[in-house]
């Protein structure tokens, strides 16, 4: 197309993949500077061979007066008429709808050539307050808002439109932040930006290292717009020497770069979201550990949130670690832009738990699309990218973050445990804090030997444990066939490792089992003749055979149970008073696994109490006695056996909210414990001397 301003609404051209050189070219073609509300939606491409020197006053109005008025066939009218229509009014800062744009990446393997020029700026001469004076009051009522309010309000997308709007806003969640840590002032930048790319036009630079295949998500920015966050990245890797992995901060930077008025204000507020450092509401993983951690940490609450999900994936022999090392690039790389600044929005109010409730909404939609049409996935990984990207076919923005928030998710406080737990098993698995990036191997199933269960079963319980227990391969402690067949021979082998799985195949060749989350020492916690109930939230039940199902109970808590109003008062009688503690009984090594957890109640069985809370009942999880092992106790025990391991039976449970998980009453044929090889403590040791 010759003569005119070319335009692009956000609409890729391959070649852009290739460089981004600026040379010039005998005729020119020359834009106007963007204003704020143009910079974010209606994006001007700059043509590969124009400099962005160009962008001068004077040469905007020389080329003004000197380009030819070529005229544009019929087809080209069309089209430019239909694509302005389809735009919003917020091309001047007023209200309107979004238009649903597509995200695309840019691709860069070896360097960038980067243009030392600045970003385009906006809204330089524009009083924005008078063109649009219902936003200006709607940022008065932003700027007066506590923050639960403001929580409030960006849930329901109070600054969403117009743009002017949402970038004011931006600029004061963010810049009201309270970190420990000091922050770089916007005069840094300038510093940074001065020493890499000096005054030569052009430089070229290496990727940072702390990116991931060095992509670059473009979502509304023009060439110019990434051209600066080329420049950001790079100075922030530069001012954080330390921060090793963060395949998030391209996306972070692209999004909000659109909302802010230069580069150095955008590079203020990634480095205030970089620096923010409380534990409980953080916000940017700087490291492969951490990175890593909180991939695990989003495993288990899908675990919990997304029923079958795992079974789905592990049952087809692919890697669920490799699935669930991209949930955060789900958001922050493949949601399509309308969506992300939604996100965005939310995001920069509630830090990192709000992307555990997007990404499980997320995933929770693609196990209902993907249901239908399972056997035809080859790749669950690549599957549910190309899901994501196109999450418009399903639901709006509007309703994902509705399913987001509906999501039963356990406290900041929990997950904040949970979080540290991981870090702790990822480092036994040879992680460390400096590495970059780092392979983490995973359990091979094909040469275990069990009389119980097959490979592929036992891949299916371990996609159904925990996290930081599942990095590491499973060993055998216990089988009745292998040892005394007596439950004080499975209290010999069993006691002194936490956690263990308990499998029961039946002379009906039914299998079912239960993962008990701790020490069997924990039943001789309380010196008394009556049996205790003890274990975490993270007890459930299973069968495999007939077929594959888990119980567990509803997530109030993930690793820790809430303790009952009876419990936390001391008792005249006893002086004993719950309190989260480290679980009691034999000496652990320093690779123990376990996490803080409430103590047991003293609940005794078989009495049964007519009146009683519902979170004391189904606190019931395990109890033993030189008789009998019961898991689950509550209306009902989901699995008992005698102590000569031969006979049992199971019932409905409150507990975990199980069928019977056979047919009532049963005849063993076989019973296996495994425990997890990082986990086995030196107890036997110990006691014997």
């Amino acid at each position: 197309m010759t003569g005119g301003r070319q335009r692009s609404h956000s609409y890729y051209n391959p070649e852009d993949s290739k460089t981004y050189g600026i040379q010039t070219q005998a005729k020119e073609i020359c834009q106007r500077p963007r204003s704020r509300s143009f910079y974010s939606y209606e994006t001007a491409e700059h043509d590969s061979d124009h400099d962005l020197d160009h962008l001068s006053t004077p040469n905007l109005l020389r080329h003004k007066a000197t380009t030819p008025k070529n005229p544009v066939n019929k087809n080209e009218k069309v089209t430019s008429k239909s694509n302005k229509h389809s735009l919003s009014r917020d091309t001047n800062g007023s209200k309107g709808s979004l238009k649903c744009v597509s995200m695309m990446t840019i691709s860069e393997s070896d360097n960038w050539e980067i243009c030392s020029s600045s970003g385009m700026k906006y809204g330089q001469f524009v009083d924005w307050e008078k063109i649009d004076p219902e936003a200006a009051e709607r940022y008065q009522q932003i700027v007066a808002s506590e923050h639960q309010e403001l929580k409030a309000i960006g849930r329901q997308g109070f600054w969403a439109t117009p743009h002017t709007l949402r970038a004011k806003a931006y600029y004061h969640i963010i810049h009201t932040l309270h970190s420990r840590c000091v922050s770089p002032e916007r005069e840094v930048y300038y510093e940074l930006s001065k020493k890499l790319f000096g005054e030569q036009k052009l430089s070229n630079h290496t990727v940072p290292d702390y990116m991931e295949a060095g992509e670059i998500p473009r979502y509304c920015l023009s060439k110019a717009g990434l051209n600066s966050v080329k420049k950001i990245l790079l100075c922030l890797g530069r001012y954080f020497p330390d921060m090793n992995f963060c395949p998030i901060l391209p996306a972070l930077v692209s999004l909000i770069l659109h909302f802010s008025q230069d580069e150095a204000e955008c590079f203020y507020s990634v480095a205030r979201l970089i620096c923010y450092n409380d534990p409980n509401k953080r916000y940017i993983n700087q490291t492969f550990l951490t990175y890593r951690a909180s991939c695990m940490t989003f495993g288990d609450l899908a675990n919990r949130c997304c029923r079958g999900i795992r079974k789905l994936i592990a049952s087809s022999h692919q890697n669920l670690f490799e699935f669930y090392s991209d949930w955060i690039m789900w958001i922050f790389a493949d949601l399509p832009f309308t969506f992300a600044i939604r996100v965005l929005d939310v995001y920069l109010l509630e830090g990192y738990k709000v992307l555990y409730r997007v990404a499980l909404a997320l995933l929770s939609l693609y196990k209902v699309s993907v249901s239908s049409r399972v056997a035809d996935v080859e790749d669950f990984r690549t599957d549910m990218k190309r899901f994501v990207q196109n999450v418009a076919r399903h639901c709006t923005a509007e309703n994902l973050l509705e399913r987001a928030f509906l999501v039963p998710i356990a406290t900041r406080r929990e997950l904040n445990l949970l979080f540290k737990a991981n870090k702790v098993s990822l480092m036994q698995k040879g992680v460390s804090i400096h590495q970059k990036r780092q392979s983490v191997d995973t359990v091979d199933f094909n040469n275990l030997s069990s009389s119980v269960v097959t490979g592929t079963e036992m891949r299916v319980v371990w996609a159904w444990i925990p996290e930081r227990f599942a990095l590491f391969s499973p060993i055998k402690l216990f089988s009745s066939k292998e040892h005394e067949g007596s439950l004080a021979s499975f209290y010999y082998h069993v006691e002194g490792h936490e956690p263990a799985v308990l499998i029961i195949k039946t002379v009906d060749e039914e299998v079912f089992g239960a993962f008990i989350s701790s020490d069997m020492t924990e039943r001789h916690k309380y010196d008394t003749d009556k049996s205790t109930f003890f274990g975490t939230c993270e007890c459930f039940v299973f069968t495999l055979r007939p077929s594959m199902e888990r119980y567990q109970r509803a997530m109030v808590n993930i690793m820790t149970r809430k303790v009952c109003p009876q419990q936390t008062q001391c008792n005249s009688q006893n002086t004993f008073c719950t309190t989260l503690t480290c679980p009691a009984g034999t000496p652990q090594n320093p690779s123990y696994l376990t996490i803080p957890f409430t103590a047991p109640a003293q609940d005794t069985f078989p009495t049964k109490e007519s009146k009683r809370s519902k979170e004391q009942d189904a606190s019931k999880f395990i109890a033993g006695t030189d008789e009998q092992l019961i898991i689950g106790g509550n209306g009902g025990h989901a699995i008992c056996f005698q102590q000569n391991l031969e006979t049992g039976y199971t019932e409905y449970c409150e507990t975990f909210k199980n069928p019977p998980l056979c047919k009532g009453h049963f005849k063993i044929q076989s019973l296996e414990v495994w425990g997890i090889q990082n986990s086995i403590c030196l107890s036997k040791c110990q006691q014997n001397n």
